[in-house]
């Protein structure tokens, strides 16, 4: 008697992707020989590749680059334009970006043009929109559950898993104000590294130049935005998972705090129940603040408790715009990882600008807690699962660890153990955090804090390391955008070289020409919407440049 030996992980994630490739149109697909050029090696931008492509037309080349989501929606509800064309040409442009820098996961261009249908007949019939996201397409990272879509994330161990039987929460909520969902985005293994790697779809590509990461954990988000293959995406964020990716792409976005965007009925890379004080949100990607006001205001209702029972019963406020100077801390880094000169400059020209709009500053610098020791401190809570579930679903199947795995942790935590006595001792230190944060913006009466998301720009693969910038507001529970701000200009940069830095990763002022750098600014807990009005100021400061 004769046995079948089960396929092996690369046959069952080649299988995978071969079934995404025959949902694209073939008259969408680029020649091989223009895709074999795409490699991870090379230092190509493929952000021209959706115009000098031919598969867009001039309509829905401008279609896709000349408008925002709020513009968008306006010009559907209105009849100005057919939800039926924008959603068609962002799902051409999506499929382009595939080709470039795979970015996506799941595909469904079909079933997002027959909706946008619907929402046009809609307009037809009631001259109106059908809900304040009518028409519009988004994109939502893989572990969002659609209804009829397998969500894997990245795990070869979860291709057994039928498609979803049912929506995330959120999923619903967009939906039901008339959001189309196109695609979903690729993310790294375990969904816990800065890097969007895993063994199922592959490595996501940073169209900025293909060599360099994306970001994670939501960088097919962030390179299929960057590549305007979507105008809005939704991804989440536990350590810098929606801010990583922004900054390495060039793109703007929001980290709420925790409670106030419906986090229920996705599917998690880990073990549920986790005892940590640090819990991942939800939040949106893309090219303005409005935009991400647009989707946070529309899905923070006083209903969404009503479908979802961990999200708090907080509907989205409405708030004053800013009219008065605002008052910014700034922190420069640290001496562990010393920003690169492009990034320096850029947190430096950002000051400087709203200084001169008549806002202050307030240098924090020596007064706020070690960073180095507060993102230490957040890792521990990220591995107190003594199972090592999210290593287990990828020892089932046999598969490797990608590489950046290893780099986005601490070394001092190699041989720590998790304990329910260490717990305690956890909180202490976390709460003495929250402390000295608490007491420097209230005592020297804070609206926000500037500072940055990461050292340099968008690093080469498996380099990006640790998340010391960005974890640091998930600790807190502090809400958060990141903006991108000035490129990188090797003459420009050239005085804030330190030769004495020791600069992780190197700097390389040649490889990160013209890349974008960028700022974070971090606001108040649970005030998400006077955040929001700070970053529409920020927003008019910086765009001049």
């Amino acid at each position: 008697m004769t046995t079948t030996k089960p396929p092996t992980w690369q046959t069952l994630a080649a299988t995978k992707r071969t079934t995404n490739v025959q949902k694209m149109p073939k008259e969408w697909r680029l020649p091989t020989s223009l895709t074999s050029t795409f490699t991870s090696t090379s230092t190509q931008s493929v952000l021209s590749i959706p115009r000098t492509s031919n598969i867009l037309s001039d309509r829905e080349l401008e279609l896709t680059e000349k408008y925002d989501a709020t513009a968008l929606v306006e010009m559907m509800s209105s009849g100005k334009v057919k939800s039926v064309d924008v959603v068609t040409a962002f799902c051409k442009r999506a499929a382009v970006a595939q080709q470039c820098v795979n970015c996506l996961t799941e595909i469904m261009f079909e079933e997002a043009i027959e909706r946008a249908g619907v929402c046009d007949g809609f307009v037809e019939r009631e001259g109106r929109g059908m809900g304040a996201l009518h028409g519009l397409p988004i994109s939502l990272k893989d572990s969002f559950n659609i209804k009829g879509t397998q969500a894997t994330i990245g795990y070869i161990t979860f291709l057994d898993h039928a498609p979803s039987p049912q929506n995330s929460n959120l999923v619903t909520l967009l939906q039901a104000a008339g959001a189309i969902i196109h695609c979903k985005t690729n993310l790294p293994q375990t969904m816990m590294a800065a890097d969007t790697h895993n063994n199922l779809f592959g490595r996501t590509l940073n169209p900025h130049n293909l060599s360099l990461t994306a970001g994670g954990s939501s960088g097919g988000e962030a390179a299929l935005l960057a590549m305007r293959g979507s105008v809005l995406g939704i991804a989440t964020d536990i350590a810098g998972s929606c801010r990583i990716p922004a900054l390495c792409c060039g793109l703007k976005s929001f980290k709420p705090s925790a409670g106030r965007v419906p986090f229920g009925g996705k599917t998690a890379p880990g073990r549920l129940g986790s005892p940590a004080s640090i819990v991942p949100v939800i939040g949106p990607m893309g090219r303005s603040v409005r935009d991400a006001e647009l989707v946070l205001s529309t899905v923070c209702t006083g209903k969404t408790w009503d479908i979802d029972e961990s999200v708090l019963n907080v509907p989205w406020r409405s708030v004053e715009p800013v009219s008065r100077p605002l008052v910014f801390g700034l922190v420069r880094g640290h001496a562990k990882r010393p920003l690169h000169p492009p990034v320096a400059r850029a947190l430096h020209a950002a000051a400087t600008k709203l200084k001169e709009a008549g806002h202050r500053i307030v240098l924090l610098d020596h007064l706020v807690p070690d960073l180095w020791d507060c993102a230490v401190l957040a890792w521990k809570y990220f591995l107190l699962d003594p199972r090592k579930t999210d290593r287990g679903f990828v020892d089932a199947a046999g598969e490797p660890l990608v590489p950046s795995i290893a780099k986005t942790s601490f070394r001092e935590l190699d041989a720590w153990e998790p304990s329910l006595d260490g717990l305690f001792d956890l909180n202490v230190e976390r709460w003495k955090v929250l402390k000295k944060y608490h007491d420097l913006v209230v005592e020297n009466g804070l609206d926000a804090v500037l500072t940055v998301g990461y050292q340099g720009t968008a690093p080469p693969h498996d380099q990006y390391g640790v998340t010391l910038y960005t974890v640091l507001q998930n600790l807190l529970n502090y809400p958060s955008g990141m903006f991108p701000f000035l490129k990188a200009n090797k003459e420009l940069d050239a005085p804030f070289f330190k030769s004495d830095a020791a600069y992780e990763p190197p700097y390389n002022a040649e490889a990160c020409e013209g890349l974008p750098a960028h700022i974070q600014v971090m606001g108040k807990p649970m005030q998400d919407e006077e955040l929001m009005e700070i970053l529409k100021v920020v927003e008019g400061i910086v765009a001049e440049d």
